[in-house]
Formats: C-alpha cells, sequence, structure tokens
C-alpha cells in the first residue's frame, strides 16, 4: 500500500511540473470524447504531450503520452508567427473492458492567439498491438 501512494505521490509532482509549461483542454469526434493534457517543451522544436480523455458513451477512456515535432512557422516567415504544425507519436492505453496498448500518432496544427493561448486541431490515430483501430478528430485549447 506504501508503494503505491509513493507512486501517485511521485506521479502528482511529476504532472504539476508539467502542468507549469501548458494545460491542454480538449474535445474530440467520433466518438465524442472529452479530456485533459499536460505539454511541455524538450527542446526548441520538440515537445512531450500526454493527456487522458474520457469517452463517456463507452464508457471507456484512452491515455497516452507523446513526442511532438512542433516548429513555429515564425522562424521561416515572420507573417507565420504562432502557427505551429505538428506531428509524432507514443504509446497509449484504450480501456473499455479488456484494456489495449498500442501506438498513438498525432498530425495537427496549433494557432497562437497570444504568448500563453492556443487553440489546435488534431487527427488521432490508436492502433492497438492486439489490432483494434481508433481514429478520431480533435479540438481543443492550450493555456501556457
Amino acid at each position: 500500500m506504501r508503494k503505491i501512494v509513493l507512486v501517485l505521490a511521485l506521479l502528482a509532482l511529476g504532472t504539476g511540473a508539467f502542468a507549469q509549461r501548458a494545460v491542454s483542454f480538449r474535445l474530440s469526434l467520433p466518438p465524442a470524447g472529452l479530456g485533459l493534457g499536460l505539454e511541455a517543451p524538450l527542446e526548441r522544436n520538440l515537445a512531450f504531450r500526454g493527456f487522458a480523455d474520457l469517452f463517456p458513451g463507452g464508457p471507456s477512456f484512452l491515455v497516452a503520452g507523446e513526442v511532438l515535432f512542433k516548429p513555429d512557422l515564425g522562424q521561416l516567415d515572420r507573417d507565420l508567427r504562432g502557427i505551429r504544425p505538428y506531428f509524432g507519436g507514443g504509446l497509449a492505453g484504450h480501456f473499455a473492458g479488456p484494456g489495449e496498448v498500442g501506438l498513438h500518432l498525432s498530425l495537427g496544427v496549433e494557432f497562437l492567439l497570444d504568448a500563453r493561448t492556443g487553440i489546435f486541431l488534431d487527427g488521432e490515430y490508436f492502433y492497438a498491438f492486439g489490432g483494434g483501430r481508433l481514429a478520431r478528430t480533435v479540438i481543443g485549447a492550450n493555456l501556457r
């Protein structure tokens, strides 16, 4: 029991550190779902994103962690500053009855409204190692 409490405390502290970077509010279709995410920059054009999405129709949820290549197009042309296309992937778990673990891929674009706020449109694909698939579109907001 003490080990579980210790692991939960470490997770809470670790997610608190990530929460200082960016918190994401997510809405996905189809299937309809709501979620929260945390994003932290790793390098100039790389970011780590972790999120959990709840699908109440199931009920089920998807938990994922991924690394994204996310350059700011303002590096190429000042008129495109604040537009950040991205792609990347990582591992995910989809839990609906018997859980599935697999690869998660993302392709999207984020538009920065100001230095602390951005909105994004994301296409995501989950491919379970056991053969299941889940494709969806996600719209959301990042608050830094």
